[in-house]
């Protein structure tokens, strides 16, 4: 468990419970970071999952508790409670007459989340899932299906993507204009993930032929906030 506060910043006690990874808690960290709003960030290690699933609403992290309430789940409600919280603290990250432009810009994430949800699944998961039989996990059949449905993705759905954000990022340096919002905190751990060279058959250079996303994705890592972020709380 860390905890993150900002000085002279009182507000509600909030809990966030996620494993000892990025994944689907990440944009609510950076929300909840950007936004300058303090929370405990709660590390689950693999090993205790099992016993703690069932004590979770829907069988899943991450969890959000406020006050010492009764947890909440869902990612993406998590998130735009903390682009509130943050806009109520005079940090824009969902601003109501902004709304319709940041759920877009939202949807458009999610879209690719979706595209690559096989091609990562299929790395670890039971091949069975994906239509293959559960004997090949692990062999060099199973791999080579992997290295084919990661390259197809690569080289159909990740450039169409990317050309919708750079799209999008024209003329101004997030997603929705000239400050980040939620729909940023919700991509940039997606991209970060894409080219960190911890995906096999995904180079690091992936977003080369794109130098909009390339350069965005400096820009909101450079933000202050986030690389304190990294520095000294994430592990």
């Amino acid at each position: 468990r860390r905890v993150f506060s900002v000085a002279g910043c009182s507000m509600k006690s909030i809990s966030l419970t996620y494993f000892n990874i990025q994944g689907a808690a990440e944009k609510v960290r950076l929300a909840f970071v950007l936004g300058g709003i303090p929370f405990s960030d709660v590390r689950v290690p693999f090993d205790q999952w099992p016993s703690m699933k069932p004590t979770t609403p829907y069988g899943q992290l991450p969890t959000m508790s406020i006050d010492g309430a009764e947890p909440i789940a869902q990612s993406d409600a998590m998130l735009r409670y903390a682009g509130q919280l943050a806009t109520d603290n005079g940090v824009p990250l969902y601003p109501p007459d902004q709304m319709l432009d940041i759920e877009e810009a939202r949807g458009l994430v999610s879209d690719l989340e979706r595209e690559w949800r096989v091609p990562v699944g299929i790395g670890f998961q039971d091949p069975a899932i994906f239509g293959h039989s559960s004997n090949i996990k692990g062999t060099a059949e199973h791999k080579a299906i992997i290295q084919a449905v990661r390259e197809k993705f690569l080289a159909e759905e990740l450039p169409k993507y990317m050309g919708f954000f750079s799209k999008r990022l024209s003329g101004k340096p997030y997603l929705c204009g000239d400050s980040p919002t939620i729909a940023d905190c919700a991509l940039v751990p997606v991209l970060n993930r894409l080219c960190s060279g911890g995906v096999e058959f995904v180079p690091v250079d992936c977003f080369s032929a794109h130098p909009e996303v390339v350069a965005y994705l400096a820009r909101f890592m450079e933000l202050p906030a986030i690389q304190t972020w990294y520095k000294d709380s994430a592990p």
